[in-house]
C-alpha cells in the first residue's frame, strides 16, 4: 500500500513540475511502421516464347486441318474420279501437308519440356502423308493403269491420315501447368482447330 502512495505521489509530483515549469510537455513521439508487402505482385503474364512456339505449332496443325476441311467441302460428291481429277487432288493435298512440314521445320527448339518429341511426331506423321500423296500422284503422271489408280486412291487415304490421326495437341504437348495453361490460352491459332 505504501508503494502505491509513493508512486501516486511521485506520478502527481513529476505532473505538477511539468505544468508549472511554463514549457509544454514534449510532443509525443510518433513512430511511423511502414507494412511488409504481403500482397504478390501481379503475374507477369505468359511467356512471349512459349506463347509464340504454340502458336507455330497450332497454326501448321490446325491450318492443315482447315485447308484440308475447305478443299473437301468445295469437292462435288457423286463425280467420277479420273485420272487427272485425282492427280489434281493429290497435288493439292501434297501442298496443304508439305506446308505444314515447313511449318513445324520453321519452329525453334521447344520452350515446353517435350514439346520437341511431340513436333518431331508431327513432322513425321505430315512428312508420310506429303510423301505418299507425291508418290501417287507421280505414279498416276506414269501411267494411267488400274494398278496406279489403286495406289492413287490408297495415297489419297494416307494423305487424309493426319485430319484422324492427329492428337489433341494441348494433352499431347501435356499442357497442364497454369504457366503453360496461361500461354496456350494467349495463343491465338490454339484457341480452336476450325
Amino acid at each position: 500500500m505504501k508503494t502505491k502512495i509513493l508512486l501516486v505521489s511521485l506520478v502527481g509530483a513529476l505532473f505538477a513540475t511539468t505544468a508549472c515549469s511554463g514549457e509544454p510537455p514534449p510532443a509525443p513521439v510518433t513512430v511511423t511502421a511502414t507494412p511488409s508487402s504481403t500482397v504478390p505482385a501481379p503475374p507477369a503474364g505468359p511467356d512471349a516464347k512459349t506463347v509464340a512456339w504454340l502458336d507455330g505449332v497450332c497454326g501448321a496443325v490446325y491450318g492443315f486441318m482447315k485447308a484440308h476441311d475447305e478443299y473437301s467441302r468445295k469437292q462435288q460428291s457423286g463425280i467420277e474420279v479420273t485420272r487427272n481429277a485425282l492427280k489434281e487432288e493429290l497435288g493439292i493435298r501434297a501442298g496443304f501437308a508439305g506446308k505444314t512440314v515447313d511449318d513445324l521445320n520453321a519452329l525453334p527448339p521447344s520452350p515446353i519440356p517435350g514439346g520437341d518429341a511431340v513436333r518431331k511426331s508431327l513432322v513425321d506423321q505430315y512428312t508420310a502423308a506429303r510423301d505418299a500423296a507425291a508418290a501417287g500422284k507421280q505414279r498416276l503422271e506414269k501411267s494411267g493403269n488400274e494398278a496406279a489408280m489403286d495406289a492413287a486412291i490408297k495415297a489419297m487415304d494416307a494423305v487424309q491420315k493426319p485430319v484422324t490421326d492427329t492428337p489433341d495437341l494441348m494433352p499431347a504437348l501435356k499442357i497442364e501447368t497454369p504457366e503453360l495453361m496461361a500461354a496456350a490460352a494467349e495463343a491465338k491459332n490454339c484457341a480452336s482447330p476450325h
